[in-house]
C-alpha cells in the first residue's frame, strides 16, 4: 500500500459532530453545541467532502475521544482507501483550532490515486493545509521539519509545492479570531453571594467516571488566565444546573 502521514493546520472549531453518533459511523455536522460534542473542524469537514466526492458510501468511525472536543481520532474507508484523522494538540492547555494539527495517514495500492485524490482535496482550502500557526511548537510535537511536513504533501499530490503556497496570505482573522467568534461563544449567568450577575463563557465540556463537567471563564476578562470547572447536573427533564 502506498500511504503518506500529512500534517495540516484546522482553521475552525466548526461543523461539530455529535460524539455518540461518529461512534456509531454517523457524521451529522451542526454549528452549535456544548455538550456531547467534538470539534470536527474545517479540515475533517473537508476530508469528508472528498471522500463523498470519490465514493457513494464511504465509511467513517470515531475510534478515540478524550479530555476536550480536540481530542479525537476517526477512522475512513471509501474506494480503496484507508485513512485516520487524529487531532493533536501542540501548545496551552484546551486543545482549540489554533493550537492544534491535523495529523492525516492516508493510504491506497495506487500511488495515481493518491495524487488525483489528495490534489483535489487540497483544492477545497483557500490557504494550503500545510502551514502552521506555530511552526516551531508543531516541529517539537509532530517530530517533523517545517521541510518535511511540506515534503511529505508534496509526495502526496505528486507535484512540488512553491515557495508562495508556503505563506499565509489573508489569514489574520481566521488565526487569532474574529469578532463573530466572539459573537457565537455560549453563555452562563450566576448569581453572586451579593445577588450581582456574574457572566461566564463556556468553553467546553469534559467527562471524568461518568461525571460531565462545564469548562468555564470569567466573561468580563480581556485575558482568560483562570478557569473554573463545574460539575454538570440534569434533571429527569433534561434541565441543567452547575454546582
Amino acid at each position: 500500500m502506498h500511504s503518506v502521514t500529512l500534517i495540516a493546520q484546522p482553521r475552525s472549531k466548526t461543523p461539530f459532530a455529535k460524539v455518540s453518533a461518529m461512534k456509531t459511523g454517523k457524521y451529522e455536522p451542526r454549528n452549535s453545541g456544548t455538550f456531547g460534542v467534538m470539534w470536527f473542524t474545517d479540515f475533517g469537514d473537508k476530508f469528508w467532502e472528498a471522500c463523498q466526492g470519490v465514493d457513494d458510501s464511504p465509511k467513517l468511525r470515531l475510534r478515540e475521544s478524550g479530555f476536550d472536543e480536540m481530542d479525537w481520532s476517526v477512522s475512513f474507508r471509501f474506494a480503496g482507501f484507508k485513512a485516520r484523522i487524529t487531532s493533536v494538540k501542540y501548545k496551552g492547555f484546551f486543545g482549540k483550532p489554533g493550537n492544534s494539527y491535523m495529523e492525516l495517514k492516508i493510504g491506497t495500492q495506487n500511488p495515481n490515486d493518491l495524487m488525483v485524490f489528495l490534489q483535489a482535496f487540497v483544492e477545497k482550502f483557500e490557504t494550503p493545509p500545510w502551514i502552521m500557526n506555530n511552526w516551531k511548537k508543531a516541529e517539537a510535537k509532530c517530530g517533523f521539519s517545517k521541510e518535511e511536513i511540506i515534503s511529505e504533501w508534496s509526495k502526496g499530490m505528486g507535484r512540488e509545492i512553491t515557495e508562495e503556497e508556503t505563506k499565509v496570505k489573508g489569514w489574520g482573522a481566521s488565526l487569532f479570531g474574529s469578532k463573530s467568534d466572539k459573537e457565537e461563544q455560549e453563555y452562563e449567568v450566576f448569581e453572586d453571594a451579593d445577588g450581582n450577575d456574574v457572566k461566564m463563557v463556556i468553553h467546553g465540556a469534559l467527562e471524568v467516571e461518568d461525571e460531565e463537567y462545564a469548562i468555564m471563564s470569567y466573561a468580563d476578562d480581556v485575558v482568560t488566565t483562570e478557569y473554573e470547572i463545574m460539575k454538570i447536573n440534569r434533571d429527569k427533564k433534561g434541565n441543567v444546573t452547575y454546582s
